[in-house]
């Protein structure tokens, strides 16, 4: 019995929504047990794992890549100062800038539970040819651009 839903996705696209979604629900759940060993919440652990991933973000930044609000990211950046997990550190060039890092203290011992999942990572990652690569990034920063504009749709029409 077809769903209305897929009615509207071919199964290539069922598919990649599927792994997709799949994917996901992984990293959540990774940061539900990374969480849980630290005595921390789901939250800061899925900021550490931005941080981690993008480098040096303002309080702005963090937010909008976790979805908060801006009142959620100061008190979630405050739970993190308060673990001595981040530290916080004026822009040189704008010093109403405030850039948000992983204390290089605390580095090694939270990416610690991730290395398996890093090595085995990247070797799926190299066993693809770097034209395969380049493909498969293209494809999913188009992927991310098409989500990111529904959102921003969703957002504005069920205010």
């Amino acid at each position: 019995m077809d769903q209305p839903a897929r009615s509207h996705m071919d199964d290539e696209h069922l598919q990649v929504a599927r792994l997709t979604r799949g994917l996901a629900s992984h990293l959540l759940e990774r940061a539900t047990i990374t969480a849980r060993h630290h005595g921390l919440g789901v939250t800061e652990v899925r900021a550490m794992e931005q941080l981690y991933l993008t480098g040096p973000m303002t309080a702005g930044e963090l937010g909008t890549s976790l979805a908060l609000t801006s009142g959620s990211v100061t008190a979630l950046v405050g739970r993190l100062l308060k673990n001595k997990l981040v530290v916080r550190t004026r822009d040189e060039d704008d010093r109403r800038k405030v850039w948000i890092t992983i204390a290089p203290d605390k580095a090694d011992e939270f990416i610690a539970p991730y290395l398996d999942t890093i090595k085995g990572g990247s070797r799926v990652v190299k066993g693809f040819s770097k034209e395969d690569r380049q493909t498969a990034v293209r494809f999913l920063e188009a992927y991310y651009q098409a989500s990111a504009i529904g959102t921003e749709d969703l957002r504005k029409t069920m205010r």
